[in-house]
């Protein structure tokens, strides 16, 4: 069963987000106050998914995915958005264990996504929320399309990575307000999957499927890999 992701009343919807004209979706921005802070994991990182909005959610299926880690399910992550993108809604995955560490403690991400499904500028990505000494915050996005494609040993699905052997780079913050510094010493507030393009843009778009998403060498293959490393 999935963990409900908690939300807060929405203070400010998403950025407008602008098609580029080979028709991939330019980077979206998460309001940050949409997301409230997940409890940190005791036992290891775990992964939740969740959503919210118009025809937008995130979840487990069976049968969909390549081999799990155990167990004969073959799950994968489905992350859907029926909807147009400029909609205020989403697919998302929280990964939690990571709360009020340096960006120096990432220092590896992938997942594989399954190629009937969408693969842009802003979505599926990586968001990270951050906060300065001072509490102020931040956003780093790292979008499928601008990760390493590597191909995998089923033609149907292709690897997407991004590594950082010395840590995330804090130049990659976009601040949340003028007074967000990032030389006070960058904490990870949030760790999320994102999936807000929406499906206007063909019949790829507005869903995908990850499998094998790795956190620093934890991999998710089944709700069955919560809190084991």
């Amino acid at each position: 069963m999935n963990k409900p992701l908690t939300l807060l009343p929405a203070v400010a919807a998403f950025l407008v987000i602008s098609a580029c004209a080979d028709r991939t979706v330019s980077g979206p921005t998460l309001d940050a106050s949409r997301v409230s802070p997940a409890a940190s994991a005791s036992s290891g990182l775990e992964l939740h998914p969740s959503g919210f909005g118009e025809n937008s959610y995130a979840a487990w299926k069976a049968q969909e995915g390549r081999p799990d880690s155990r167990g004969g399910a073959n799950m994968a992550l489905y992350f859907q958005k029926f909807t147009a993108t400029t909609t205020e809604a989403a697919g998302i995955a929280v990964i939690t264990g990571f709360e009020g560490q340096s960006l120096s403690a990432i220092t590896g991400l992938s997942w594989e996504h399954r190629i009937d499904g969408w693969c842009g500028a802003g979505a599926p990505r990586w968001t990270f929320i951050v906060a300065d000494a001072s509490g102020d915050r931040g956003v780093i996005h790292l979008g499928c399309a601008a990760s390493v494609h590597t191909p995998t040993t089923d033609p149907n699905w292709i690897r997407d990575s991004y590594a950082f052997p010395g840590g995330i780079d804090a130049s990659l913050i976009q601040p949340l307000s003028q007074t967000f510094d990032a030389t006070t010493g960058v904490t990870i507030s949030q760790l999320l999957i994102v999936f807000d393009e929406g499906n206007e843009f063909g019949p790829t778009s507005g869903f995908v499927y990850l499998d094998n998403i790795t956190v620093n060498g934890k991999v998710f293959t089944s709700p069955g890999d919560n809190g084991t490393n």
